[in-house]
């Protein structure tokens, strides 16, 4: 006979689990809270036109001439059982200056409505705190956990954090 244990995953396992997905490591089950990384492959791909990325090997060139570096970054595709979320950060130097939300839940017209009335606070909470630490927007919980984990995503792919 075959025994199954139910394990409440609370606020410590989606950072355990965040932090394991930014660190490259893929958690072992992808549902966490009703939400899973559709495509984590995908998180930090680079918007095309963006100057590319800086390689990690050092040069033996000064980074005092160097311009400041800027850009634009996809995070994570996020599914969430009322549908996926996916942010792009913009940045200029280590500072967000915008944030645009690409996907929002949109599994039904109530979901599109919830989506579409937290996204501008959950933007500016990024804004204001240039990270994905940021409160969940009362209503949208689902929206507001997959907009931090696909921000999170676009922030480390960035080398903001």
């Amino acid at each position: 006979m075959r025994k199954t244990t139910a394990v409440v995953v609370g606020l410590a396992g989606i950072v355990t689990v965040g932090a394991s997905w930014a660190s490259g490591l893929a958690p072992k089950h992808h549902a966490v809270n009703g939400i899973h990384v559709a495509t984590p492959a995908r998180a930090g791909t680079p918007v095309a036109g963006a100057p590319p990325q800086p390689s990690s090997s050092k040069s033996t060139t000064s980074t005092k001439s160097a311009a400041p570096r800027s850009g634009s970054v996809d995070g994570a595709v996020v599914d969430t059982q009322y549908g996926s979320v996916q942010v792009r950060i913009t940045f200029q130097g280590k500072k967000i200056t915008n944030v645009h939300a690409l996907k929002l839940t949109d599994s039904s017209g109530t979901s599109v409505s919830i989506s579409a009335d937290a996204a501008p606070t959950l933007r500016q909470e990024a804004l204001d705190k240039q990270s994905a630490q940021i409160d969940v927007v009362s209503g949208a919980t689902y929206t507001s956990e997959a907009y931090q984990q696909s921000l999170q995503s676009a922030i480390d792919a960035a080398h903001l954090g």
